[in-house]
């Protein structure tokens, strides 16, 4: 279980996205089952997951304001973020804290702490190919976590979406490259594909759900500390 949670002055918190991590992910699944092996699927998941995080920590250097140098294999997508950084006020408070919730247990680290264009919140980061609906659980929590301090004003939530993919010249489908596999999406019938350069995308949502993500969040809590009970209970949860 070490690597569920985190331990903060001697109590043990059960980590925010392994409590996610109970909900089910069709999407994830159907991946799976179109890899020749578990071990395939396995080993791209790992690759596209190390080449997400280094979009992920390259964005994250950039609200630190650190020099950083951007490798090629990421750069349309970074030319992207720029673009997003450039056209936006961002006054960033926070990157990669750690965050307690004394009040139900948990702990996790938010991506970003920022005014957005004079709004407060929590902006998480994404490299994926879509904003999913897991993620507004996700952030949820961070939320609640922030606003146990009787101080905090009021929070918003943003997910930004930073992706790169290529266009079909003649088509409009888009090919996306990521883990070692190649996925076309949006292909209008039989086309004899002549693809563009890499170009990157972002996309800005804010989540305006927040109460009824909060208590999805906590009844996957419930879900989770029922799942791991043997566990917990030798942890003295």
């Amino acid at each position: 279980m070490s690597g569920n949670g985190y331990e903060e002055d001697g109590i043990w918190y059960p980590r925010v996205t392994s409590i996610v991590g109970i909900k089910a992910k069709p999407a994830l699944y159907s991946f799976y089952a179109s890899m020749p092996s578990f071990a395939a699927g396995e080993a791209m998941k790992e690759k596209s997951a190390e080449e997400g995080t280094l979009l992920h920590e390259t964005v994250e250097a950039i609200f630190k304001k650190e020099l950083v140098t951007v490798p090629d294999s990421i750069k349309p997508a970074m030319d992207a973020f720029m673009e997003f950084y450039s056209n936006n006020q961002i006054v960033v408070h926070k990157v990669e804290e750690r965050l307690v919730s004394h009040k139900h247990r948990y702990a996790g680290t938010m991506d970003v702490l920022a005014d957005l264009n004079g709004q407060l919140g929590v902006l998480d980061i994404k490299t994926s190919i879509a904003i999913y609906r897991d993620y507004q659980i996700q952030t949820s929590a961070y939320v609640e976590a922030l606003k146990e301090n009787p101080n905090m004003p009021e929070l918003t939530r943003w997910i930004l979406r930073v992706d790169q993919s290529k266009k079909c010249l003649h088509c409009g489908a888009s090919l996306r490259e990521k883990g070692g596999r190649q996925k076309i999406r949006k292909e209008n019938g039989p086309c004899e594909h002549e693809w563009g350069p890499m170009t990157g995308e972002y996309e800005i949502k804010e989540l305006k759900t927040f109460t009824s993500d909060i208590k999805a969040f906590l009844a996957a809590k419930t879900l989770w500390e029922w799942e791991n009970e043997y566990w917990l209970t030798r942890l003295g949860y």
